[in-house]
This record gives structure tokens, C-alpha cells and sequence, in this order.
């Protein structure tokens, strides 16, 4: 029975239920990749590339810490849009930063892309680990080390489809195997890309070795041998699945010992990406060197971003130290506070008013007004302050007398604030005239006055009436005297 095995790595492909091809035709059609001295001329822009590796280098004398959370954040999008590259998981810009940066509950938020999504991405972030460990000690490539490379990167993925004449099945993947089966590709212009034929495998990757042994290939730009080891490897497909992410891997190895980053290579790249390998497979090999040089410049520039980023606090810490300079200890913004007070003197005229209509009706040549206005004014009391969201508020209280006993007093109240309100410190209406303060909590006040409040309040406003009418009493008395009466 014939396999014909189609997988994504770096091409488009048809879906179909079944999909048979002259397997012997694609192993013939396969071209052996060229050797690295097709590449050497290639030019890479080394003066962006010096300009953006000497933006790093500038940062050498921070603290380790420092350039290495920055250094982080561009291995963690690296390793988790890779696996988004092949439609592992689905991602989006935003949710790539999220988990790169480590934001919030991103582990939370990292379970709804998926069952596998968590075992794929920690697979993928430990191989750019097994990648670095190389890079810093400039060991030698070996195949086997590259067989582990694609062991480790896919060991969250347990198997992988595979076209047979019966239909698609799920299979066991082989982890650090070469393949056994053809994974030819029908693209979706009913092309057939060919790979490396499964017996010619082991002798294309023992080539591919050498080639990166190589004088000319050692000597070269590191962005160019990236490029080039990274399509190599997508070229003759050695694994049945996981290409494009052993490939993406490998690559980091040469920009992670010239400048600590691996290729950005983001989900938002996809297009771009497999057009110029696409490219590449027509000999034009300098574009797809031109789309890693800018992926590779991605990634110092983001690492540079984060380095200056990281002497500042972090903006959520920021934002909730800013918030803390409107919040009382009791926990209540100070809007909320001088809100509050603004009820309490509201429930205060009220408590007024109602005593008034209820004690003088017929009562004739007297008159009491209640009024609230908005004035400024300083407090006397260290530990308080006026309102500031609305302007102060004071509450004022006229009494007079007609002819022939004329009079007119006037009683004023002014809403003092604590400075750093707690839950048992009190609002306060302050008379301006003598000492006399009445206090309500804020809890007391809202959501709704209670019950104990409205009873003292209106204890409170019986006396500021009884005392007010009094005045007024002797000074209307006083009045008709001096008129003789």
C-alpha cells in the first residue's frame, strides 16, 4: 500500500480525504539542495546589521538580569509562533506579546488555544533552550544533535496525519527519526513538491553536515549561514512531521552567537515566509537571505526595545501606583469620598427643611431658608480638606424677622473631607460660626443613609434650628426695643 504523507512545513497543500501521486515520479523529481557555495556571494546588508548589533552591544555593561529577561521575551515569541506557523494552535499579534512578555494569567489564556497548545509550546521553548546551550558553547553541528533538536521540539505533538489509499489516519510520530515514509507534498496548484526520497535521506544530511563544516560556510555572515542551514533542512524534509520548526530552530543557532536572538520568524510573516522559500526553490536564494536578515534585525530591535524598557517600572505596577495617589487607606477613591459628602450635606438640608415645615406652619413673620452653594474655603483642620471633584459646598441657613421686629441671622455650614479617609473616619459638617462638628462615616452614608444616621441628623437639625430661632428670638426683641415698642 502506498503513503503519501503531506504535511505544512513551509508550502501550501491541498486537503483532500484522499490524495494519491506517483510517489516514484516525486522521488525522481527531487533536486539535491545546492551547496553552500551557491550561497557565498550572496550579499547581506551588513550595515543594518552592524547598526542594529552595536544597539546591543551598547547595553553590555547592564545588569545580566536585565538583558537576559530581554533576551527571553524574544526566545518566547520565537518558540510559541512557531508552532502557530504550522497551525498547530491559532495566535494573533496580541496574544503573541501576552505570552512573550508574560502578562497577566497568559497561562490562563494560553489552555483556551487548544488542548495541545501548552505541551506544544513548552516542547518548543525547551528545544530554543537545547538550541542556545549549543550556540554558547560553539559546539560542532553533529546529526544526531539535530535529531534531538526535532525529538525535543515535537515531543508535545504525539502523532501526525498521513494520507494513505484508505483516507487520512493519524500515526505515531517518530521523534528524532528520519522519516520512513514519503512526505511529498501536492501543493494547491496540483503540483507535486518533491522532497528527499526516504533512502536518500541519511547521505543528504551527512552532505548537509559538511556543508556547514565547511571553510566558506563558517567564514560567512551569520544571518547568511541561518538562512541557509534553515532552507537546507526545509529542502530535503528529513522527519515526518516538524520541519519548518527544526528548520526555524536550527537557524537560531547562528544569530544566537552573533547577537543572543533568534530569528523572529511570527505567524504575521507566514505569507512572506513561504514565498520566498517558494522562491528559494527557483535559485533565488537572496531573497529569502533578505527576509531573515530582516527577521533576525526583528528580534535585536525587540530585544533592544525591552532593555530600555526594563529600568522603568512595569506599567501595570505604574498605573496601580497612580491610582493608589486617589485612593484613601479605607480603600475609597477620593472622588468617591467628597461623593459621599456631598449626600451627607444633602440629607442634612433635608433633615433641616423637614423640621422647618413641620414646626412652622402659620407661624407668620418669620422665615427660615435653607440653601446649598458652592464656594471655595480653607479648612481649619490639619487632617481634613475641603471637597475637590465638584468645588466645596456649603450649606447655609437664613433666619429674619419682618417689620416692626426686624432681624436676620445667618448660620453657615461648610463639608469637611479626611485627607486619607478610613472606614472609620468622619465626614464632617462643620458650623463657621461656633465648634460644633457633625460627623457621619462614610458607610453610614452610602449606598443609603441609615437608620442611626438619619435619627442624629435629625437630632441635629431640631437643634441647629432651635438655637438659630433663639438667636433670632433676641435679636428681634432687641429690635423693637430700639423702636420703642
Amino acid at each position: 500500500m502506498a503513503n503519501n504523507h503531506l504535511e505544512s512545513d513551509g508550502v501550501t497543500e491541498s486537503r483532500g480525504a484522499k490524495i494519491l501521486f506517483d510517489l516514484r515520479a516525486a522521488d525522481v523529481a527531487y533536486k539535491p539542495f545546492p551547496p553552500f557555495s551557491a550561497w557565498k556571494d550572496i550579499a547581506i546588508d551588513s550595515r543594518r546589521w552592524d547598526r542594529y548589533t552595536e544597539q546591543l552591544k551598547a547595553h553590555a555593561q547592564l545588569p545580566t538580569e536585565v538583558l537576559q529577561r530581554a533576551r527571553e521575551i524574544a526566545k518566547r515569541a520565537a518558540a510559541w509562533d512557531t508552532g502557530a506557523i504550522e497551525n498547530l494552535y491559532e495566535t494573533d499579534r496580541g496574544f503573541t506579546f501576552t505570552v512573550a512578555y508574560q502578562i497577566g494569567a497568559w497561562e490562563a489564556e494560553l489552555d483556551t488555544k487548544g488542548k495541545d497548545a501548552r505541551a506544544l509550546f513548552e516542547a518548543q521553548l525547551q528545544a530554543y533552550d537545547y538550541v542556545l546551550d549549543l550556540a554558547t558553547r560553539k559546539a560542532p553541528l553533529v546529526e544526531a544533535w539535530i535529531r534531538e533538536l526535532h525529538k525535543q521540539l515535537c515531543k508535545g505533538q504525539k502523532t501526525y496525519l498521513v494520507y494513505t489509499e484508505i483516507g487520512p489516519q493519524q500515526q505515531p510520530l517518530p521523534l528524532g527519526e528520519y522519516k520512513h515514509l514519503p512526505n511529498h507534498v501536492l501543493k494547491k496548484d496540483a503540483v507535486v513538491h518533491s522532497y528527499c526520497p526516504v533512502d536518500v535521506t541519511p547521505a543528504e544530511m551527512h552532505r548537509f553536515l559538511q556543508e556547514l563544516r565547511s571553510d566558506a560556510f563558517q567564514s560567512a555572515h551569520p544571518v547568511l549561514q541561518s538562512a541557509y542551514a534553515h532552507y537546507v533542512l526545509v529542502a530535503i524534509h528529513p522527519f515526518a512531521d516538524g520541519n519548518g520548526r527544526v528548520a526555524r530552530a536550527l537557524a537560531s543557532v547562528y544569530t544566537y552567537r552573533a547577537a543572543s536572538v533568534p530569528p523572529l520568524i511570527l505567524a504575521d510573516n507566514r505569507e512572506d515566509y513561504y514565498k520566498t522559500l517558494e522562491g528559494a526553490d527557483q535559485r533565488d536564494y537572496s531573497t529569502f537571505a533578505d527576509f531573515m536578515l530582516d527577521r533576525c534585525l526583528d528580534a535585536v530591535q525587540l530585544v533592544h526595545e525591552s532593555v530600555q524598557s526594563a529600568s522603568l517600572p512595569p506599567l501595570s505596577a505604574t498605573l496601580n501606583q497612580l491610582r493608589a495617589l486617589y485612593m484613601t487607606r479605607g480603600g475609597y477613591s477620593h472622588q468617591e469620598v467628597d461623593a459621599a459628602g456631598y449626600k451627607l450635606l444633602e440629607f442634612a438640608q433635608q433633615e433641616l427643611e423637614e423640621v422647618r415645615g413641620k414646626n412652622m406652619v402659620n407661624v407668620q413673620g418669620i422665615q427660615v431658608r435653607v440653601n446649598r452653594q458652592v464656594i471655595d474655603y480653607k479648612v481649619t483642620r490639619p487632617s481634613f480638606r475641603p471637597p475637590v471633584s465638584q468645588g466645596g459646598r456649603k450649606l447655609q441657613i437664613v433666619f429674619a424677622t419682618e417689620p416692626p421686629a426686624q432681624a436676620q441671622i445667618e448660620r453657615s455650614f461648610t463639608l469637611e473631607i479626611p485627607q486619607d479617609c478610613g472606614v472609620d473616619d468622619d465626614l464632617s459638617i462643620c458650623s463657621q460660626t461656633t465648634s460644633e462638628i457633625f460627623g457621619a462615616r462614610v458607610n453610614e452614608v452610602v449606598p443609603n443613609p441609615t437608620s442611626a444616621l438619619q435619627m442624629r441628623l435629625r437630632v441635629w437639625a431640631e437643634r441647629i434650628l432651635a438655637h438659630g430661632l433663639q438667636e433670632l428670638k433676641e435679636k428681634a426683641t432687641q429690635a423693637l426695643k430700639q423702636q420703642g415698642y
